[in-house]
């Protein structure tokens, strides 16, 4: 008869996510993971597949902590408002004193460059979908009046986004609160502007 497991997997894919947000793939080894979860090799993969298949899991586990930020902009009164819930949650994950929360596996993993095509492939994906939540609110903003830059949508996505990733580059170069918001204030002040965003030479 097969033992019942004395473990939680959600609880453990937290962990793990938690390693390879930090680290990496290809910086997380074996050990690693065996040290964060507290589980033998034969259960780690017995339960969650080899490595690429827990880091494909734990890609989505990563990308469901952010329901309550999606929940947050869908909330927020218009679009413009939705956009910055979005930049004060970033800011206050690189602040976090937890060093996963510093990293956004979907970033870390894509700079990263893993030679892994159904890696690659998954975080493309979920970067794309990144890209359509900004999208979407800034289309929200254009509608309901709260941004006046009518630059197309998917455009001003693009730079969101460049922002986004400028943002935790310069978290992890030890620069203070105060400018991530500066930065991100700044960002979003060319929403305010009745025209298409100023592109450049």
């Amino acid at each position: 008869m097969a033992r019942e497991k004395q473990f939680s997997e959600a609880e453990v894919l937290e962990r793990v996510a938690d390693i390879f947000a930090a680290h990496g793939y290809q910086g997380t080894s074996l050990a690693m993971l065996l040290d964060a979860t507290g589980l033998g090799k034969q259960s780690l993969y017995d339960t969650f597949g080899d490595k690429q298949a827990l880091y494909l899991k734990s890609v989505e586990c990563a990308v469901a902590r952010y329901a309550s930020l999606l929940s947050a902009m869908h909330a927020a009164p218009n679009g413009r408002a939705a956009l910055a819930a979005y930049f004060d949650s970033l800011i206050g994950d690189c602040a976090d004193d937890d060093p996963a929360k510093q990293c956004c596996i979907i970033t870390a993993g894509l700079l990263e460059g893993v030679d892994d095509e159904r890696i690659a492939h998954r975080l493309r994906d979920k970067w794309i979908a990144m890209h359509e939540v900004l999208r979407a609110a800034v289309e929200r903003g254009q509608k309901d009046g709260s941004i006046r830059a009518q630059a197309p949508s998917s455009e001003i996505a693009d730079l969101l986004l460049a922002v986004v990733g400028g943002i935790r580059v310069n978290s992890r170069a030890a620069m203070d609160l105060q400018r991530l918001h500066r930065t991100a204030g700044l960002a979003l002040s060319l929403l305010d502007r009745d025209g298409p965003v100023p592109a450049s030479p």
